[in-house]
């Protein structure tokens, strides 16, 4: 079914991901983190592409994530 495209699935069948987070937000970069690790192990073998984002950059002064 179309409609039933959930995260788990999206994980599952990926060839490649696009993980975005908030540069104003930490609890999001956490979440992006584990989101990338759980990634990791299910498409352990495969060495598949992930892309990490920082949104929202033109907030710097409400940056709550380091650069580094």
């Amino acid at each position: 079914d179309e409609g039933s495209w959930t995260q788990e699935r999206c994980l599952q069948t990926g060839d490649a991901f696009i993980i975005v987070y908030a540069i104003t937000d930490r609890s999001s970069f956490l979440r992006a983190a584990d989101l990338r690790m759980q990634l990791r192990r299910q498409h352990e073998a495969d060495r598949i592409p992930i892309i990490l984002v920082g949104n929202k950059c033109d907030l710097v002064r409400c940056r709550e994530v380091s650069i580094s």
